[in-house]
């Protein structure tokens, strides 16, 4: 079995890992020792005697088990949760710093999985973690009694536990792979739920795209569902075969030892009694263990996705701006020869933009056009500095902008992307003026749909249009110096759309920004009374 899960453990429990060794030996010690006093009081008793001593000694260990027990399970309750939510906050640091062109590699699905199921799963291992250590030192220590009182009996029992163990580990290797060829069908699942959900329109519209999709969903659940049967009756085989092992280490030293052995009478009833008292924490070890793999392979998964979010991340990062921060005003942003190929994994499709030669002045106004598919929304995060390009420059004020500047030049722009999310917070936005946000949501006709109320907006229930206008809002309320726009204007109403084209751009010129919008509104674009520039896309690069 991979030892997974203890090495997570180990790595990242702050400062309890000492001491909970300590006092899960202890209440080991205490147990064991509690068995010890029982078995003296109980031969003191035949005498017809009382031990005062084995009495006292019993009080005194089982008061220190109590405690023990006590602090070990609510300190490996407190460090285990103490890991997760380190675990989840680094994950998610991880996937905020990450680029988003190997970001969408990895995938939404494994990593929701891995901050909400694998995390999950850690948690239900927690007492078991506890329990396993103070297993092991209870087994130990009877084990050595045990040896006292029959070192044949020992002898015995060890060869038949080690051949169990032997048998037991024979498929290790096996189960674990089958456990992640479950882990990953159940993530299929998801992405089929996600279908599901997301695409709810499409699918009530064609009842044919239903059925194939319910079919899929079906066909994706039953497999799943047989990996997991398989792997869980492996599991339950092993339990058993445990079980009965333990029962033949009973059954060896009642019926056996006394025949090879001048080990007889009391000896014997002992150390029956030591096997009997340690054959619990025996079959509480063997239940852990599925408990214990299911949380080695979740710990497996979520070294795995953090190694992809590492190398996901850029090589080298600048310090990050603090939010009031705003860099210099820029004069001129360039592309010079910039190209970008885009591999689609799914069938080796390879999409192109560029060679691109590309000027924005502080204050132009720039629109592009083109069919879709041309390649406009991939320039526009490479403007963002979304994208990396796969040769050539881009140049702010001159400067190329590398790996220590990319943050900075982000900085200067605000994105409404087709694919935009709508935040129900004014996330790095501190301390907006209230009449300014009234102003807008009034300009914008939001005043009777939403409002802000300490920071968040009180309703997010909006048509398409109306989504749009308010991210539009967010975006002039970050004070930005660009301002790309992605087909935004698609979604509006005739009247907004000419208000957009005859009053809202002329006011973000007028304030200082710089636009570079997306646009199918040939017939506005006409009727636009301020200097602009018009570029038009076809197969990933501008034509005249």
């Amino acid at each position: 079995m991979s030892h997974s899960f203890f090495q997570l453990v180990r790595r990242e429990m702050q400062g309890s890992l000492p001491r909970l060794a300590t006092m899960s030996a202890l209440g080991g010690i205490s147990n064991a020792t509690i068995l010890a006093a029982i078995n003296a009081g109980a031969q003191s008793a035949d005498s017809g005697r009382v031990s005062l001593s084995s009495a006292v000694l019993f009080i005194v260990a089982l008061v220190i088990f109590v405690k023990a027990q006590h602090y070990i399970l609510i300190t490996t309750t407190v460090e285990i949760e103490a890991i997760i939510h380190r675990l989840r906050l680094r994950l998610m640091d991880e996937v905020r710093r990450a680029e988003p062109m190997p970001l969408e590699a990895v995938g939404r699905t494994e990593i929701v999985a891995a901050i909400t199921k694998e995390t999950a799963i850690l948690a239900q291992a927690t007492n078991m973690f506890a329990f396993v250590g103070q297993g092991l030192v209870l087994i130990s220590f009877v084990a050595i009694y045990v040896a006292y009182l029959s070192l044949f009996a020992f002898l015995l029992s060890a060869v038949i536990i080690g051949v169990a163990a032997l048998v037991f580990h024979a498929r290790s290797r096996q189960l674990t792979a089958g456990k992640q060829k479950a882990s990953e069908w159940e993530n299929r699942l998801f992405d089929r739920l996600t279908d599901l959900l997301d695409g709810f329109k499409e699918v009530r519209l064609n009842t044919a795209r239903s059925d194939d999709l319910y079919d899929d969903i079906v066909e994706v659940s039953r497999n799943a569902a047989n990996l997991k049967i398989e792997t869980q009756a492996e599991t339950f085989k092993r339990l058993v075969f445990s079980q009965g092992s333990m029962y033949l280490v009973l059954g060896a030293v009642v019926f056996v030892v006394p025949s090879f052995s001048d080990t007889l009478g009391t000896s014997v009833a002992k150390t029956t009694m030591a096997l009997l008292f340690v054959v619990g924490s025996c079959f509480g070890l063997v239940q852990a263990i599925p408990i214990l793999a299911a949380a080695n392979n979740a710990a497996d998964n979520i070294e795995r996705l953090e190694v992809k979010l590492i190398a996901a991340a850029e090589a080298v990062r600048s310090a990050a701006l603090e939010p009031t921060q705003q860099p210099k005003r820029f004069k001129i942003i360039e592309m010079r020869n910039v190209l970008f190929r885009y591999v689609d994994t799914s069938s080796d499709a390879v999409f192109q933009v560029g060679p691109l030669d590309f000027t924005l002045r502080s204050g132009d106004l720039i629109f592009i056009t083109g069919g879709n598919g041309s390649g406009k929304s991939t320039f526009l995060k490479l403007l963002a500095g979304l994208y990396r390009a796969e040769s050539g420059d881009l140049l702010l004020d001159g400067v190329r902008v590398d790996e220590n500047t990319h943050d900075a030049y982000r900085a200067l722009i605000a994105a409404i992307f087709v694919d935009y999310h709508l935040f129900h917070r004014l996330y790095g936005i501190a301390d907006p003026a209230p009449g300014e946000i009234d102003r807008l949501l009034a300009q914008f006709r939001l005043s009777d749909k939403t409002r802000l109320n300490d920071g968040e907006f009180a309703s997010l229930d909006l048509s398409g249009g109306q989504r749009k206008r308010l991210a539009l809002i967010v975006s002039m309320l970050e004070k930005r110096q660009i301002l790309l726009l992605d087909e935004w204007t698609a979604d509006q109403d005739p009247e907004f759309r000419r208000k957009f084209y005859d009053e809202l751009l002329p006011e973000l010129l007028q304030a200082g920004l710089t636009v570079v919008a997306i646009t199918h509104d040939d017939r506005y674009l006409n009727e636009v009374k301020m200097p602009f520039t018009r570029l038009r896309m076809d197969e990933g690069i501008f034509v005249a």
